[in-house]
């Protein structure tokens, strides 16, 4: 923490203007108090962290701390500098004592209170949650912010995400991602996520400085991309590196999807249909690549045709949740609601329509318009990708 309580019983806060020489006389001639348990603290001088106060010993005080980066910290003081810019008047690290919690920085916009958590570092799903929760209970709006440093950009519109990444996103209401690098001093936005594979995730991202944002509420606006194409053009690239070389080492339930598709589609994993491989933003609620949560639905589906039986949307719902039961398609979280679920699968039930593979025989009611035939070369698979987004 970066305040505290002098023996005089005024207030000290850590800024840039306190240089170390007076930081160190002042250390010397009094002590220092935490302002919320009042046990005293002592103030960190040292090199690879930023000064800060920590309690003597550990406690469950909510201000204990261990201290943060300077790179945190430069991120947080220049996120207050862009709000007081704005006319927000930030408060840094203002303490909520209704819910016991300290977010990083604190503005008010057009009578809503706004409380940002600059977050550069792993945090345990559980903490993440229950402060988000914290926040609202208190009458804030969280905006969850990340370092610039968590930005793992692999090419173009490529990106690898970690638990933090998923986690944020869970909480976002815009179901995007917001990073800020106080280095570059500029935001970086990833909107539009697509999930290929657990390590492969297409998204667009747009850069742009503080100034670019006259409002803060304009920092919650999804971005369209200038060049959609673009994100088009990464999406078939994956599934090219996965017809060109598909993975050696497959995960259960990837294995077997490729086990049914080669016994009773005749198709081998290379080969797999492009029905499966569509591109659905709502799909980050599954951790299994899109191709096995869509192939398993995409089987169950041909082989109702086989029956000359019709497909609705609930008989795909109830599919999807055996699937997750039996262990063939996982939840990336475990409290996916059935309005989620039933969101990705009218959205993949609308593209198959769009593509012809499915047809409406009336209202809620489908049936596939013809049988498939297997790829057999990945020239063939390559001109029926490339249709995708025709």
């Amino acid at each position: 923490m970066n305040i505290a309580i002098m023996d005089n019983g005024e207030l000290i806060r850590i800024t840039h203007h306190l240089t170390k020489n007076r930081l160190k006389h002042i250390r010397n001639t009094c002590k220092f108090y935490c302002p919320e348990c009042r046990q005293e603290v002592q103030l960190k001088l040292g090199e690879h962290r930023v000064y800060h106060f920590a309690h003597l010993q550990l406690t469950a005080c909510p201000f204990n701390a261990t201290g943060e980066t300077v790179y945190h910290q430069a991120g947080k003081t220049a996120l207050k500098a862009w709000l007081q810019r704005i006319g927000c008047q930030p408060i840094l690290e203002k303490y909520v004592s209704s819910i016991k919690q300290r977010p990083d920085v604190t503005a008010v916009e057009d009578n809503v209170c706004y409380a940002i958590e600059f977050q550069c570092a792993n945090i345990p799903k559980k903490e993440l949650i229950n402060r988000t929760i914290g926040l609202r209970a208190a009458g804030m709006v969280p905006i969850w912010v990340l370092g610039g440093n968590r930005l793992n950009r692999k090419s173009g519109q490529l990106f690898s995400f970690s638990a933090i990444h998923w986690g944020v996103l869970r909480q976002s209401q815009k179901k995007g991602l917001i990073f800020y690098c106080p280095n570059k001093e500029t935001f970086i936005h990833l909107d539009h996520i697509l999930v290929f594979q657990p390590s492969k995730i297409c998204a667009t991202m747009t850069v742009r400085p503080p100034s670019a944002y006259p409002h803060l509420s304009a920092l919650l606006k999804v971005h369209e991309p200038s060049k959609k194409q673009s994100l088009h053009q990464q999406w078939l690239k994956c599934i090219q590196q996965f017809r060109m070389r598909s993975p050696r080492i497959l995960s259960n339930e990837s294995n077997r999807l490729r086990q049914v598709f080669y016994e009773y589609h005749e198709t081998s994993f290379p080969f797999l249909p492009t029905e499966v491989f569509i591109p659905l933003t709502e799909a980050y609620i599954f951790t299994s690549p899109v191709y096995v949560w869509q192939g398993w639905l995409y089987d169950w589906i041909v082989r109702r045709k086989s029956g000359h039986a019709s497909v609705t949307m609930q008989m795909l719902i109830n599919e999807i949740y055996r699937c997750v039961q039996v262990k063939k398609v996982k939840f990336r979280y475990a409290n996916v609601t059935i309005e989620e679920v039933k969101e990705v699968i009218t959205a993949y039930v609308e593209v198959l329509v769009a593509r012809g593979f499915l047809h409406m025989t009336k209202k809620g009611n489908y049936q596939v318009t013809s049988n498939p035939l297997p790829i057999r070369t990945v020239e063939e698979a390559l001109n029926r990708d490339a249709f995708l987004f025709q």
